[in-house]
């Protein structure tokens, strides 16, 4: 089950650490991946930081876990993704469901599954 936990870690950290990595190098290709739009420089910065900010912390955290033996850690990105589910809901139920929406749903899911197997088995 151990190798179960760090596969699933490690997974979690290298999709954290490439959208870190794309929204700090190419923050325009990102913010429309995740349908979002920074038509501003201002945008363009806040969103590099912001966003970039958000997927650097899940993959150091996941990196301390898996690394570090430092499963606590694994809180981090089990909240963060598991209040962006909530929130996504919380705006289906506020302002319906907007095309695709399922399927941010649906990554989010599984990154808080795949972080709670990482906090739950990780030694």
């Amino acid at each position: 089950m151990i190798w179960i936990a760090r596969i699933t870690t490690a997974l979690v950290l290298l999709f954290c650490l490439a959208m870190a990595l794309l929204a700090y190098v190419d923050p325009a290709k990102s913010a429309e991946a995740l349908g979002m739009s920074s038509q501003t420089g201002l945008g363009l910065n806040t969103y590099r930081a912001d966003v970039g900010a958000l997927f650097m912390v899940n993959a150091i955290a996941c990196a301390g876990a898996l690394f570090a033996g430092k499963r606590s850690w694994m809180l981090a990105p089990l909240a963060i993704f598991g209040l962006a589910v909530l929130g996504r809901l919380a705006g289906v139920l506020i302002d319906g469901a907007p095309e695709g929406v399922a399927t941010p749903i649906i990554v989010e899911l599984v990154l808080v599954a795949f972080s709670a197997v990482g906090l739950r088995k990780l030694s």
